[in-house]
């Protein structure tokens, strides 16, 4: 069967967007997500495999610790995370601020039973702030589950592979698998011949991929890079995903990328490509 894709445009409420999340209804073979900005993505399958979210930054704490920092928002969050009491999981792709959060995962860990997976370095300092939560200790290749998530952790580069002294990768993406569906969240990463062969074999429907790139100015100045458009597209078709979704393109100003230039690369090398760019707190439902 061919595979479809149904978007909604929105501008709404905090209020208005978790009522969303919690009246929507998921059927075989399908999942429905919504994106949070920046890499911030929530999932739902069905009543039974629940709703797990990926790197959600969802305060102003980066520019509140710092106000002279050049990463402020864009927008403000799309959702109070006090609002996510029907959580199930968090992963978590590496320690960065945007993606690892820490006023946004105690306030989940405070209003929800949700679990959370956190890249093993970094397992010491959160469960600092979570104490006796349940924080799963994730590992390249190591699947773990989160209610009717299989989750398998695959290494990222950002823009290196690095592990810690025991071994363990510092920066991770996800292969999500659930209700016949195959998600790859890349976290921040650079194109890899690993990485394209792990992916590859994956068979991904699903792919959300960073597009914001690298250059020597951002560089010069600590910001870590990622692929670019062209990188992200190709990438795309390297593996074979069916729907490819970019990210890490909206939330900061001094790290952005064109999305036009993203489409317009499509539209002239890979025009059958599936891709839909998003709204922040935008749901889009995806089936086969």
């Amino acid at each position: 069967m061919r595979e479809t894709g149904e978007s909604m445009a929105i501008n709404k409420s905090s209020e208005e967007l978790i009522s969303e999340v919690r009246q929507t209804n998921v059927y075989r073979d399908s999942i429905s997500f919504w994106s949070l900005g920046q890499a911030g993505i929530l999932f739902k399958g069905r009543e039974e495999d629940g709703l797990l979210c990926i790197d959600p930054y969802l305060t102003s704490s980066i520019e509140e610790v710092n106000p002279e920092t050049e990463f402020k928002r864009a927008f403000p969050p799309v959702l109070d995370p006090a609002m996510l009491q029907d959580l199930d999981g968090v992963l978590v792709t590496h320690g960065h601020d945007d993606h690892l959060d820490l006023s946004t995962i105690k306030e989940i860990a405070r209003v929800s039973g949700s679990q959370f997976g956190i890249p093993a370095p970094l397992v010491p300092s959160v469960q600092e702030q979570l104490k006796n939560k349940d924080i799963l200790s994730v590992k390249d290749g190591e699947v773990v589950r989160m209610r009717g998530f299989k989750v398998t952790p695959v290494p990222a580069a950002h823009t290196d592979y690095e592990k810690d002294s025991s071994g363990n990768h510092l920066f991770l993406g996800y292969l999500i698998e659930v209700n016949g569906i195959r998600i790859y969240h890349s976290g921040d990463t650079i194109v890899t011949s690993e990485l394209i062969e792990k992916v590859k074999a994956f068979k991904p429907n699903v792919a959300f991929l960073p597009i914001n790139g690298t250059d020597f100015f951002r560089t010069s100045r600590g910001i870590i890079g990622n692929m670019n458009s062209r990188e992200a597209a190709d990438f795309a078709a390297a593996v074979g995903v069916d729907l490819l979704v970019p990210i890490h393109y909206d939330l900061f100003p001094i790290n952005r990328e064109n999305p036009a230039n993203f489409v317009d690369y499509l539209f002239h090398q890979y025009p059958y490509q599936k891709f839909h760019m998003m709204v922040p707190g935008e749901r889009f439902i995806y089936h086969k």
